[in-house]
């Protein structure tokens, strides 16, 4: 299982230490490049914002919900190919991250902002990176290893 456990390990650790780095810092918006910014953005709801201005039971649904997908995630885990382990370690080590703010914070801190003109795409964090690439490559794990299904 160490290829589950050390992505994991490694995406939590920068996603807390990037999110405590932005907390931190004192700024409201910086330019990196110019597609880049970083930010300081709440996200109450799920994925890029998705039911952020819901009701407050949707928090505490996230809060309940969470743990109950992360073990899931480890119980698929233990009975996936390695390199599944590893994509499923990414999102179990991203959703942990973000569930650890829920926890503290009521809310997920998100802070990179792409964008091109004045198309943002919602801002992100490394956890929902993490999230994000695992999925996607999780995805295509499968349809190469079975590519008529």
């Amino acid at each position: 299982m160490k290829n589950f456990f050390i992505p994991a390990g490694i995406v939590f650790v920068v996603d807390r230490l990037t999110k405590y780095l932005i907390l931190k810092a004192d700024f409201h918006i910086i330019e990196i490049l110019p597609v880049l910014n970083l930010v300081k953005v709440w996200n109450r709801g799920i994925a890029f914002g998705t039911l952020s201005t819901g009701p407050d039971y949707i928090s505490i649904l996230l809060l309940i919900l969470t743990p109950l997908i992360l073990l899931f995630i480890l119980i698929i885990a233990r009975k996936s190919s390695e390199m599944e382990k590893v994509f499923l370690g990414m999102i179990f080590g991203g959703g942990l991250g973000n569930w650890i703010d829920r926890l503290i914070f009521g809310a997920v801190l998100d802070f990179i902002d792409l964008h091109l003109d004045r198309f943002h795409w919602p801002a992100f964090n490394v956890a929902d990176l993490a999230i994000t690439l695992g999925i996607i490559l999780l995805i295509l794990t499968h349809v190469l290893k079975n590519p008529r299904k």
